[in-house]
Parts: C-alpha cells; sequence; structure tokens
C-alpha cells in the first residue's frame, strides 16, 4: 500500500510539473489544481478498493461465521471497521498535505489534507455500507465509485439543466430529468464544497469551507453507521 500511495503520489507530482510547463498565465496555481484533483480521485479510488477488499476477504474466507462464534458483539467489529478506516484516511491525507505544502506554502495545505481526509471518510464509509450489502467485490467496488462521480456531477448538471434552453422546458424527459438532479442535491452532502480548486488563488474562506464540510460529514457518518449497523444485524451468517 505503502509503494501504491508513492506511486500515486509521484504521479501528481509529475502531473504539476507537466502542467506548469504548458499553462501561461497563472500556471503555479493552475498546476498545484490539476494535481489536487488527481490525487483527490486517485486516493478515493484507492480508499474504495481497499475497504471493500478487505471486508470481501473476510466473506470468502467465512470470518464473518468465526466473528459469530466469538464474545464479540457485531457492532465491536464495525467500530474496529470503523477506526481502521479513520486510520487510513489519514495514511493517505498526510502525505497530499505536505506534498501541497511543498509545492505551495500556507494554510491552503491544511485545508486540502483536511478536506481530502473527511472526503475519504465519506467515501469509505460508503464503500463499507456497499460491500455489506452487495457482498460481491466488483458490485461494490461499482456503486461507491457511481455514488462518488455522480456526487461530484450533480451540482454541474444541475447547472446545465438550470442554463438550457427554454424550448426544453415542456419535454417530459427534460422535466424528470430536473425533478431527479433536484432531488439528488437533498440527499448529497454537498459535495462539490469539498476541496475546491477556488481556493487555490482565493486565500480567504477555508476555516468556514472546512467547518462547514466537517458537520456534512459528521451528519452523513452517523447515518450511514446506523444504516450499516442495522444492516449487519439483519444478516443470518452460515
Amino acid at each position: 500500500m505503502l509503494i501504491l500511495l508513492a506511486a500515486v503520489l509521484l504521479a501528481g507530482f509529475l502531473l504539476n510539473r507537466f502542467v506548469a510547463e504548458l499553462a501561461i498565465i497563472d500556471s503555479e496555481t493552475i498546476a498545484l489544481s490539476a494535481m489536487a484533483d488527481f490525487l483527490r480521485y486517485s486516493l478515493v479510488l484507492v480508499m474504495v478498493i481497499s475497504i471493500s477488499y478487505q471486508l470481501s476477504q473476510d466473506y470468502d474466507t467465512s470470518q464473518f461465521d468465526r466473528l459469530l462464534a466469538m464474545p464479540l458483539a457485531r457492532h465491536q467489529y464495525l467500530t474496529a471497521q470503523w477506526l481502521v478506516m479513520l486510520c487510513f484516511a489519514v495514511l493517505l491525507a498526510l502525505p497530499v498535505m505536505a506534498l501541497m505544502w511543498l509545492l505551495s506554502p500556507g494554510a491552503i495545505s491544511g485545508y486540502w489534507g483536511g478536506a481530502l481526509f473527511l472526503e475519504l471518510l465519506l467515501a469509505g464509509q460508503f464503500a463499507l455500507l456497499a460491500i455489506l450489502s452487495l457482498e460481491k467485490l466488483p458490485l461494490a467496488v461499482m456503486l461507491s465509485l457511481t455514488f462518488y462521480l455522480l456526487a461530484r456531477a450533480a451540482p454541474l448538471i444541475a447547472v446545465m439543466l438550470t442554463q438550457s434552453s427554454p424550448i426544453y422546458d415542456e419535454e417530459n424527459s427534460f422535466q424528470v430529468a430536473s425533478a431527479l438532479f433536484a432531488g439528488l442535491q437533498y440527499l448529497l452532502p454537498g459535495a462539490d464544497a469539498f476541496a475546491q480548486n477556488d481556493l487555490l488563488s482565493e486565500p480567504v474562506g477555508q476555516a468556514a469551507a472546512i467547518s462547514r464540510q466537517a458537520a456534512d460529514v459528521v451528519m452523513y457518518g452517523v447515518f450511514l453507521q446506523a444504516i450499516i449497523l442495522f444492516d449487519f444485524y439483519r444478516k443470518e451468517f452460515r
């Protein structure tokens, strides 16, 4: 895992230098934004696959059967999984914070490290729910990544729908799409606010942004953990 993390960080640094050479105006900020986005998506992918693979191995090796035979409550197992996920998110976020500080010293590196940690924690909890519910590694990874990418794309799609030509307003398909994404925005925890690239060039508002993101993660994290606990307790392992 450390080798994989080092490879991702190296690829992000090389992308930063490549974009910096191509950009003409404000090259360092553009290069830093490109690297930050690359690291964000790459490490979320690493988190989702790692959590899903770990739980799928427990299914394949009948770990859950042994769990039921031990004097260990199911919520203790889930607590242990959450602590592992917490440590893993810290392990992934700290090198990104260090790399951001190396390329752009200042408060922005702390903001990006904290925002990435919160995003990894939220994505990891959804991956945990997906693998416990579906019990299949490919399906859990696909569902987790689909949800994550949809959360990222939903605000952009909503803007596209609101800025579209009025001639489409009467079409049924357009109305269905508008209603779908309007409802989706109530379900998603403001994912577009995480690790905002505009803060790379605007030094104000970082404390307020990270506070809102932390509140969102706590709220949705409690909700996800409640669903995970309910789903885990209703399972009957053989």
